[in-house]
């Protein structure tokens, strides 16, 4: 069973049903901490509907709370997140480029990920 992340009507990303409801879980935990919405709105029928500019807050938020520590478990808790925001992020029209050669591998692995989502 799939789970639809949806903008405008246009599937953007249908995960396992299991998958959708850890990403969603994930980013509202961290959206809490962070204090910014996550631009996601989940529906009563397996959809989830994104705000592109909100979401785009939130993923621009994750990646600096990522990039702006070098503490190895924040790292290794918020990388899996990140990596799939920006997948979806760039299948909603936006993408976050890296700014600097240390960003550089998360590119590469983005990549890697988003062929198997």
């Amino acid at each position: 069973m799939s789970y639809y992340f949806e903008i405008s009507g246009e599937t953007v990303w249908d995960p396992a049903l299991r998958i959708a409801k850890w990403y969603l879980a994930l980013a509202e935990s961290t959206a809490e901490l962070m204090q910014v919405p996550t631009g996601l709105t989940p529906s009563e029928q397996d959809t989830c509907e994104i705000d592109p500019r909100a979401f785009q807050g939130f993923v621009e938020g994750l990646h600096e709370v990522y990039f702006s520590t070098r503490h190895p478990v924040q790292h290794g808790l918020i990388k899996g997140l990140l990596l799939a925001s920006l997948v979806v992020l760039e299948r909603t029209g936006t993408v976050i480029r890296p700014k600097t050669e240390a960003e550089k591998p998360l590119w590469e692995e983005k990549q890697a990920l988003a062929r198997s989502m």
